[in-house]
């Protein structure tokens, strides 16, 4: 039994479990219980915030191109695994009797996996729950205006509420999702989701911070970007003798990670992951890294001077076109991983200047959470 269940599925990144666990906690610090649903290939690093995790039979995208879905060995899966799917899915539904469920993306993301949600939408409805839609800020645009339209039917034919963990004074849905207006009532912005981060009273963050942190998200990309600010470092006239932090995220090649290891120079230390990664950040006198959701949140958060490559492969633009927008607004450094040398990341981290000016909201998982709660009140 729990009050809320809450529907994750990560592929490549990690980003979605990070941003959906600042939202599970902030519903727990309310008194209500959580179940998690995860169909990503489990990681005992990864944490939900969550009172119970189910896990269903794990996949993964087959490459950064998201071609298919393998499971986590790399082989391909039909039909039979997509039944095995939808009835564990199902069962812990049923199981759970929730009081509200709450789905990450769908229908604006993870359309390969209509095969299981559209039946637990549809149990959903029978039960007579709310069912809440959480998404980021920002779509991957499509080419197909049909793909567009089909979101649009689902979430007016299913959603009591589409959650947008985004603020219209920098941008609104509407942005990037062209059927906007004909969800409008549905449509709530809440608010960027980023981590509160309680002030060291002992420090004072314009003069002690030191070193440079760089980081690459989940790990499953990023590689060619490690490689770089790891040779950059000779270059830098500011930080060639500060320590650096480097954090290859939990799902880097294990390969790369070794090789990296034996040749780390003297003043790089080598992380697969960092509990206390956003503690850093705060202290770190610059940030290189992607521009995920998540790590533009700590940004913001920390007020840390950023260098940001985004993530552009398998047609995804969001890291882009979000990091664009922050770049023209002073907030990041942006660059573009063609054509970038050591040399020239060198000069950026140089240059990095910590983000002033901006005006947005970072409680949306506090803004969140009140909004589950009071549905939950009002069908009691």
């Amino acid at each position: 039994m729990a009050d809320v269940m809450v529907y994750v599925q990560h592929l490549l990144g990690i980003g979605h479990v990070r941003r959906m666990a600042l939202i599970n906690r902030a519903i727990r610090d309310r008194g209500l219980t959580v179940l998690v649903a995860s169909g990503g290939v489990p990681d005992d690093g990864l944490d939900f915030a969550a009172d119970q995790v189910v896990q269903l039979s794990p996949c993964k995208t087959a490459d950064s191109n998201f071609s298919g879905l393998v499971d986590p060995n790399g082989n391909v899966l039909g039909d039979d695994w997509k039944e095995q799917r939808k009835a564990e899915l199902l069962a812990a539904f049923s199981n759970c009797a929730p009081k509200l469920l709450l789905i990450e993306m769908f229908p604006f993301g993870r359309r390969a996996f209509r095969f299981e949600l559209i039946p637990l939408f549809d149990a959903a409805r029978t039960a007579g729950i709310p069912i809440v839609c959480s998404v980021r800020d920002l779509l991957v645009r499509k080419a197909d205006i049909g793909k567009t339209q089909w979101m649009r039917d689902v979430a007016r034919q299913y959603l009591d509420a589409v959650l947008v963990h985004g603020d219209p004074a920098l941008f609104g849905f509407d942005h990037s999702f062209e059927c906007a207006d004909e969800i409008a009532d549905l449509i709530v912005h809440t608010g960027y989701v980023a981590p509160e981060i309680a002030p060291d009273p002992a420090s004072d963050p314009a003069q002690d911070r030191k070193g440079v942190l760089v980081s690459a998200g989940g790990g499953a990309v990023g590689a060619e970007l490690i490689d770089l600010a790891i040779a950059a470092r000779q270059y830098s006239e500011k930080y060639a003798d500060a320590a650096w932090d480097i954090v290859t995220g939990p799902h880097f090649p294990a390969d790369r990670f070794d090789a990296l290891l034996k040749n780390m120079p003297d003043g790089m230390v080598l992380h697969r992951f960092l509990p206390d990664f956003r503690e850093r950040m705060a202290r770190a006198s610059v940030s290189v890294s992607q521009a995920g959701y998540n790590t533009l949140m700590d940004v913001l958060s920390t007020q840390t001077p950023a260098v940001m490559v985004p993530f552009a492969q398998g047609g995804e633009s969001e890291q882009t076109e979000r990091a664009e927008i922050l770049s023209k607004e002073g907030v990041i450094s942006l660059l573009d991983l063609d054509g970038l040398s050591a040399q020239s990341l060198a000069k950026q981290i140089d240059r990095a200047r910590r983000p002033s000016g901006l005006k947005i909201a970072l409680d949306g998982a506090q803004k969140t959470a009140a909004i589950i709660a009071g549905m939950i009140k009002g069908t009691a």
